[in-house]
């Protein structure tokens, strides 16, 4: 199911400079079904793109840049990776006049998947992230012996990110790994990793960068025999 959204006489007045001709789809995909919508986008300086996993498990949107009507040479090419919980919302600049967003999955089942994209009169320069508040935490948290817990992170990003633990005693026993999605949920990669110090109260902190696809935390309680408690922090930026 598609609706387009917006209608100013040119296609570019001051109504639109937010909202575009914009494009809203609720569809449903699976393996070698995938959904493809093509979009003109000339004389447009950005355009952003919002989706969000309504069900399934995860689906791969890839946007490719045509300098044609024909839609047969391509400039550029993005790829996003998303499963459940994930939210991207993105602003690009226009490369070329065309442009198509492809959504498809190597996932069983159905995917079913809500999106918009929206040209705008917003000039960008790059990719950019709209996430005011793509950060989790966890103050006080105990885990128990040789226990660990798993925590999302809600926007899919490129950029500068943090982590940091602030442990409540001096063991040295809790660490946290921030790790790289595929669509199905598993884990296929570390970018950050930090363990308690053993001072309690002073915080370890490392820097890293983000991928466009999900990211989880996993904190982890290296003793067998004892709980032990710290704070942890992240938070994600666009580039």
């Amino acid at each position: 199911m598609t609706a387009t959204l917006g209608d100013a006489p040119d296609w570019q007045g001051y109504s639109q400079w937010r909202a575009g001709q914009g494009t809203m789809i609720d569809e449903t995909i699976s393996i070698g079904n995938p959904y493809k919508s093509q979009v003109v986008v000339t004389n447009w300086a950005s355009f952003n793109l919002y989706a969000v996993l309504n069900s399934g498990t995860g689906f791969t949107i890839i946007v490719t840049w045509f300098n044609d009507a024909a839609y047969s040479q391509v400039v550029d090419q993005q790829e996003w990776v998303l499963n459940t919980g994930n939210i991207l919302n993105v602003t690009l600049p226009c490369l070329t006049p065309y442009a198509e967003i492809e959504y498809a999955t190597a996932e069983s089942g159905n995917q079913n998947i809500k999106s918009y994209f929206t040209p705008q009169n917003l000039a960008v320069t790059k990719a950019t992230y709209l996430t005011d508040n793509n950060v989790v935490s966890e103050y006080e948290l105990t885990l128990a012996a040789g226990a660990s817990k798993t925590i999302a992170v809600p926007y899919v990003t490129v950029g500068p990110c943090v982590v940091s633990i602030n442990p409540r005693d001096t063991s040295g026993q809790l660490g946290v790994q921030v790790y790289t999605l595929s669509e199905s949920g598993a884990a296929n990669g570390t970018i950050a990793a930090v363990k308690a110090g053993t001072v309690a109260y002073v915080a370890t902190s490392q820097q890293s960068i983000t991928p466009a696809y999900p990211v989880g935390l996993y904190v982890n309680n290296f003793d067998g025999s004892n709980s032990h408690e710290a704070d942890v922090y992240f938070m994600a930026t666009s580039q």
